[in-house]
C-alpha cells in the first residue's frame, strides 16, 4: 500500500511538473527557407558562393567561370551570399585550433 502512494505521488509530482511548461516551435522565416532553396542549387554546381544580380538571378561562384542558374530564380536581395558555416579570416579560432578551414594560419585565437 506504501508503494502505490509512492507511485501516485511520483506520477503527480511529474503530471504537475509538465502541466506548467509552455513549448512552442519557431517557424523558420521566409528568409531562411529562401536561403536554403537557393543553396541547394548552387551546392549542387560544387561551390557554395553565389551571387544575387539586379534581376534576381542566382549567379554560382566558381574557380572555372560562373553562369547564371536559369531555374532559379529568387527574392533575395541583390548581392553576395555563402552557403553554410561562415569562414572569415578574422573570426577567432575556436579553442584549441590553429589554423582556418582553408589552412591558413588563425589570426588571432581564443
Amino acid at each position: 500500500m506504501k508503494e502505490m502512494a509512492v507511485i501516485l505521488a511520483l506520477a503527480a509530482a511529474s503530471l504537475a511538473s509538465c502541466a506548467g511548461s509552455d513549448s512552442y516551435y519557431v517557424y523558420p522565416s521566409d528568409y531562411s527557407n529562401e536561403l536554403e532553396y537557393v543553396c541547394l542549387h548552387v551546392m549542387q554546381r560544387g561551390t557554395r558562393r553565389f551571387m544575387v544580380n539586379d534581376q534576381h538571378a542566382v549567379i554560382p561562384l566558381q574557380a572555372a567561370g560562373s553562369g547564371v542558374l536559369p531555374e532559379v530564380q529568387t527574392d533575395l536581395a541583390p548581392g553576395g551570399y555563402f552557403c553554410g558555416a561562415f569562414d572569415d579570416r578574422q573570426v577567432p579560432c575556436s579553442k584549441g585550433k590553429t589554423s582556418n578551414l582553408d589552412g591558413t594560419t588563425c589570426a588571432f585565437a581564443r
